[in-house]
């Protein structure tokens, strides 16, 4: 748009005019922004709602309704020096002896020192050929073969023998060879060999010069029974078990085993780790149905988003304070959050029946486990008896940790359940995976309708867009009205004065 010269005969405002002209159909635009503005605060309130919903979806309620969250058992040793225990949700409860014979080690050669050798400089570059090591000697470690050639080294001889199965490295310092197995147990020893004995001899890795220790497995009695394992950890009836230190005298030479001390270990049901997966649950939801309770009844105020002219009034910290007060409100009798309360309420509410041991039924609920709802006042909110960070219920008996104790196979059943027999957990994990389900108005993992709300943001920029092109025609025509009029004004003056001067006035 070019410079505009306005008002140069009339003396008139001529812009200010046009401004006020334009002003009515402007504040149609303004309303349009306006209702963008607030679209996208809605959009980004329920984002946050939505990452708040999934995350409680995928962790505490996946863990809260899966199965094996019920059935985790923890292990106990009365010697930790000698052994450390984990048990699986397989493993037998009760008391169970180990007895440690014999730990699993690696093979390891330790070179003799040639420091003193002639020609040995020490520095890890003497070349085999110089101390006597003739071109196409071979060392070989279980089989496979290293060769020498003009340019081997100390060094070099190390590196090769580390590419045959073995860490090898040539001690400068020392003067010596260190070579040892890649793995423990009797599987990974190793025979250091060579077409020439004198070249062994020569490096001080013979059988006279150097000393090597075998590899070894480990080797446990699990109540009375032997086992062998390359490594110290045995995984045996739902049991890790990490041997540490023996725990009487083994000869390996005859299989004698004398002054064995057995280590005691206890199998039991891990109630504190059951008891603290519900209490997360419990934790969580409660934090978010507070959020949606408070997004749901909080009144929208009388503050409007504010236009562009009225922003440029106002300090970054007043519009900061004005829109944390046109943001109130969004989500006030949303649908969907009065959906989605209802129905987990409803879930959390049920009864599941629990076939027992002895084939009867049984139905228990959320409360019955002594997992209850607080007034209506808290509308939801979940409290387990007794907790002891829960002020409100402090003082009741803790029913949870009861049943925990004494019928831990019920909450499998109830929490978790399968397809066909789904417990609470289980209901309400399902229900929340279908809410967030794809739909023509939602993408998939979202739990409102963005794909609407993203439709209606892009049809109010188009409308924007349409209006600015509306008020520039607006004002270009009045901008011509105008200019016409000055051109007018302009020529009657001209003639004006012309009349004027023939008069001789």
């Amino acid at each position: 748009m070019g410079i505009r010269m306005t008002g140069l005969v009339s003396g008139m405002d001529t812009e200010g005019m046009v401004q006020e002209l334009v002003k009515a159909s402007s504040s149609k635009v303004d309303k349009v922004k306006k209702e963008k503005q607030l679209l996208e605060w809605k959009k980004e309130s329920w984002q946050d709602l939505n990452t708040k919903l999934y995350n409680f979806y995928k962790t505490e309620l996946s863990a809260f309704k899966t199965n094996s969250s019920y059935k985790t058992k923890k292990a106990t040793v009365n010697d930790e020096t000698k052994a450390s225990i984990t048990a699986s949700g397989s493993a037998s409860n009760g008391t169970h002896t180990v007895s440690v014979k014999q730990l699993a080690s690696s093979a390891y050669l330790t070179g003799a020192n040639i420091k003193n050798t002639a020609g040995v400089d020490v520095t890890g570059g003497t070349k085999l050929t110089d101390l006597g090591v003739a071109v196409g000697t071979a060392f070989a470690i279980n089989g496979k073969e290293f060769v020498v050639d003009e340019e081997t080294t100390l060094s070099g001889l190390a590196s090769g023998l580390s590419k045959l199965g073995v860490s090898a490295n040539f001690d400068a310092n020392q003067g010596r060879f260190y070579l040892n197995a890649n793995g423990t147990g009797a599987a990974h020893d190793f025979t250091l060999t060579s077409t020439d004995e004198n070249a062994l001899k020569v490096l001080g890795l013979d059988k006279d010069s150097a000393v090597k220790i075998d590899a070894q497995d480990a080797i446990i009695e699990y109540n009375g029974v032997e086992y062998k394992n390359s490594e110290n950890t045995f995984n045996i009836n739902g049991l890790s078990i990490t041997a540490k230190g023996v725990t009487g005298i083994y000869d390996k030479e005859t299989g004698t085993f004398t002054g064995d001390t057995p280590l005691s270990i206890t199998v039991a049901q891990d109630t504190d780790s059951m008891y603290d997966t519900i209490k997360t649950f419990v934790k969580k939801y409660n934090e978010l149905i507070d959020e949606m309770n408070k997004l749901y009844d909080e009144k929208k105020t009388d503050y409007e988003p504010l236009t562009e002219e009225e922003r440029s009034q106002l300090s970054e910290k007043q519009i900061e304070q004005w829109e944390e007060k046109a943001k109130q409100g969004l989500l006030r009798r949303d649908s969907t959050i009065s959906s989605l309360l209802s129905n987990m309420r409803g879930i959390l509410n049920k009864g599941i029946e629990v076939t027992n041991d002895d084939g009867t039924t049984s139905t228990y609920t959320l409360a019955s486990l002594g997992i209850v709802t607080g007034d209506y006042s808290e509308k939801g909110k979940l409290h387990i008896l007794g907790d002891e960070d829960d002020p409100q219920y402090a003082t009741q008996t803790n029913k949870l940790k009861e049943m925990l104790a004494s019928k831990p196979e019920v909450f499998s059943q109830v929490l978790g359940g399968t397809k066909d027999a789904p417990g609470i957990g289980y209901q309400l994990y399902d229900h929340l995976n279908k809410a967030m389900g794809s739909t023509t108005n939602s993408s998939a993992l979202t739990f409102y309708d963005d794909k609407l709300m993203n439709k209606d943001i892009d049809d109010m920029d188009e409308e924007i867009d349409k209006w600015a092109d509306k008020l520039q025609a607006l004002e270009d025509k009045y901008y011509d009205q105008f200019a016409a009029m000055e051109s007018a004004m302009a020529k009657l003056q001209s003639q004006q004065s012309y009349i004027s001067s023939l008069m001789g006035m």
